[in-house]
């Protein structure tokens, strides 16, 4: 059983509202805004969604870190485009190129000869943060 501090001296409406001014003034969080999402529970925040660069993604953490009666932050559903292109670059085949955009992995280029695309947009698929694979690959 999971034990839980006591809850925030302050109401979460006034905490996201310091949350969203202490993220406000780094221009790449504002520019990734629509794509992750903050909610806060006595306190307790969970950050999810995508931002695009891991540089981001630590800013983001530590700026919700920094306010005021944030008792914990959760962060396991909070992903970034920079990390999912290195993993699905490690899972395709040599030739083959990896965009991605806000958790959508667009792969193109060629498939080795005999291989289908199938089973590469499986692999993908499986890599944590990664939404949906879109191809436009040639044969």
């Amino acid at each position: 059983m999971a034990e839980r501090a006591a809850p925030s001296l302050r109401p979460d409406v006034d905490i996201l509202e310091d949350l969203h001014r202490a993220i406000g003034d780094y221009p790449p969080l504002v520019a990734d805004r629509r794509r992750y999402r903050i909610s806060i529970d006595d306190g307790h925040v969970t950050l999810s969604g995508h931002v695009r660069t891991p540089i981001n993604r630590r800013t983001l953490i530590e700026r919700v870190q920094a306010v005021a009666d944030v008792q914990s932050v959760t962060t396991d559903d909070l992903h970034d485009d920079e990390t999912i292109r290195i993993a699905a670059g490690q899972a395709v085949p040599a030739g083959m190129s990896v965009i991605v955009e806000y958790g959508a992995v667009i792969l193109s280029g060629r498939l080795p000869a005999g291989a289908a695309a199938e089973p590469v947009v499986e692999r993908v698929l499986t890599i944590p943060g990664v939404t949906r694979v879109v191809t436009a690959l040639r044969s």
